[in-house]
């Protein structure tokens, strides 16, 4: 399909052509926002019917406390941040202010 316009005694003839729906760009972008959102709901129903959710133990909440506990145990106890920016600048000797 095309048109072509003009007059005959002028020398300028413009010709437009209309292109196929499938060729235009902004059409892509107009299909792109919901297939996107068609895909993510496939991906995500897939990854829901492969199988049940795990279950959580009757005591979760203490054996994370217990955890906790051992995880502070096993850390050096904090220092304030000053202490130990101070501690680093003079090589730990406590004579020596920064």
């Amino acid at each position: 399909m095309s048109a072509i316009s003009g007059t005959k005694t002028g020398t300028a003839v413009s010709i437009s052509t209309t292109r196929p729906w499938w060729k235009e760009p902004y059409v892509w972008m107009v299909i792109a926002g919901p297939l996107s959102a068609v895909l993510a709901c496939a991906v995500t129903a897939v990854y829901i019917l492969q199988g049940p959710d795990a279950v959580v133990s009757e005591n979760a909440y203490q054996e994370g406390i217990e955890l906790s506990r051992q995880v502070q145990s096993a850390q050096p106890p904090m220092q304030p941040a000053q202490t130990g920016r101070n501690h680093s600048a003079t090589g730990g000797r406590k004579d020596v202010k920064p």
